[in-house]
């Protein structure tokens, strides 16, 4: 009986049950941006003005993931990263607009 439940588990192990990716935006530095956008897989758009730094949000569904920054003061640095890893990141120091984007498969 033992034999067989500890094969069943292993079974199930090997199959590819997925679990969901953890996901963190985060955008950092020692400046400010008057617009901030977020977009997580499945969740509709969110749009802040004037946020506070550090900025931080979590996810957990596959898909596209995107932080965008308008009207950048002083330097911000925008991260991806995904199961701990980082996946995309983006500097601005210039007032221009900044971008991390990153799309994993569905």
């Amino acid at each position: 009986m033992r034999v067989a439940l500890l094969v069943g588990l292993l079974l199930v192990a090997s199959t590819g049950c997925a679990t969901a990716p953890s996901i963190r935006v985060t955008v950092e530095g020692t400046g400010t941006t008057d617009q901030l956008t977020y977009l997580f897989p499945g969740e509709q758009e969110r749009t802040l003005r004037n946020p506070d730094m550090p900025f931080e949000r979590l996810g957990t569904n596959e898909g596209r993931v995107v932080v965008r920054l308008e009207g950048v003061h002083g330097e911000l640095t925008c991260k991806i990263i995904v199961n701990g890893r980082q996946v995309k990141t983006a500097t601005s120091n210039t007032g221009a607009a900044l971008t991390c984007d990153h799309a994993m498969a569905a």
